[in-house]
């Protein structure tokens, strides 16, 4: 395993040239068929989360639009006249977001190899392939590979020294989580956990997006046992949050006997938003999810102090996009629930693009999640 672990980075960034390479290159034609399956195999799971409107007949025709969508984003890349161009607009893609959705990132697939996943450094590897392959005729264009070591990753010399949060893992599956019979177990499971980790010594627990299934607000005695236990810990989970009859995807931060409420900046498209014209929103609820409006949204990220940090407060698909990371924050909270796509890759790619975000604006982020993959994840 040692051993492996020493080849990947190095197998992973050669695999990664070769990709771009082909995508430089390839008759568009071809580059149609690329850009179908590679969004195919990186995306299948988004229409998972239909089974639980009970649309599960949607899943093919989701998956099969998402792959035709990229496969002619790709064909139209290829139209280009000249390969520079070419370069260009793959260098440009991550700022193409069909719908909303920006999970398609080229850079990505350096994250973790020994090159860096900094867009610069994209463009350093983009433009050193477009050379060599416009002086195709000569031989001393090998020498142009040597240009690679621009786009190095270099390691940070030291890691940040754990703090005293614990983060909650849970596995709840979606269909029981938000069944009304499975509610008070949920509660009481939750509020045990709170207990555990203030014996435990912990100064703080973090726990999954909606980890309460409910309109916390609304639940006044047990925002009142959540703020007496705040005296002792402080409480970071997610709920969601009711305003009139409109709701938020919000955060809940009980500290000190105290509550404040944050709100979910960035909506998941089709999953908590319909991103279309709001007359086609309105039908595409009405028809498709019973008439349910979208969810409201803060207008900016939110700002919390805890353990005499300033945290960034991110929830699920906001943690990994731009907007969250304004200004670098120096620590984030995020916390997720990825039942609505398991089984899937989807828990490991959002690993991946949290460690993205997280190498490009030195952000320490602690993860909690319902689902895989909870951890803390540095700067590398």
């Amino acid at each position: 395993m040692y051993h492996f672990d020493l080849i990947f980075p190095w197998l992973q960034a050669f695999l990664g040239v070769i990709a771009l390479y082909f995508w430089l290159t390839l008759p568009k034609t071809a580059l149609f068929w690329s850009g179908f399956f590679t969004a195919l195999f990186w995306f299948w799971w988004i229409g998972l989360s239909f089974r639980y409107y009970d649309l599960a007949w949607m899943i093919p025709f989701v998956t099969v639009a998402v792959a035709v969508t990229y496969g002619l984003i790709f064909w139209l890349i290829g139209s280009l006249p000249h390969i520079a161009l070419r370069a260009l607009a793959f260098g440009l893609l991550e700022f193409l977001h069909p719908f909303g959705f920006d999970w398609f990132r080229p850079s990505l697939i350096f994250t973790g190899s020994i090159f860096g996943d900094s867009l610069w450094q994209l463009w350093i590897i983009l433009s050193v392939l477009t050379l060599f392959t416009v002086f195709e005729k000569k031989r001393w264009r090998w020498l142009l590979l040597g240009a690679f070591a621009a786009a190095l990753h270099i390691q940070q010399s030291s890691l940040p020294t754990p703090l005293p949060i614990k983060l909650v893992q849970t596995s709840l599956d979606q269909d029981k989580k938000w069944d009304p019979r499975y509610r008070q177990l949920i509660v009481e499971a939750n509020v045990r956990v709170i207990k555990e980790a203030r014996r435990e010594g912990f100064k703080a627990v973090v726990l999954p997006e909606s980890a309460f299934p409910l309109y916390l607000n609304r639940e006044i005695d047990l925002v009142d046992s959540l703020l007496k236990l705040s005296q002792n810990i402080t409480i970071v989970t997610g709920a969601l949050y009711d305003e009139k009859g409109r709701s938020f995807n919000s955060t809940y931060l009980f500290k000190n006997g105290t509550l404040r409420v944050m709100h979910k900046v960035v909506l998941v498209p089709f999953g908590e938003e319909v991103p279309l014209p709001s007359w086609i929103a309105k039908w595409v609820n009405r028809l498709f999810f019973d008439g349910a409006s979208d969810y409201l949204t803060a207008r900016e990220p939110s700002d919390f102090e805890m353990l005499g940090l300033t945290w960034r407060n991110a929830i699920c698909y906001e943690a990994t996009t731009d907007r969250l990371f304004k200004n670098s924050p120096g620590h984030m909270v995020a916390i997720s629930n990825n039942a609505w796509f398991l089984p899937s890759i989807e828990p490991t790619l959002q690993r991946l693009l949290l460690q993205m975000q997280a190498n490009r604006h030195d952000t320490v982020i602690y993860h909690a999640t319902n689902g895989p993959i909870t951890d803390i994840i540095v700067p590398r």
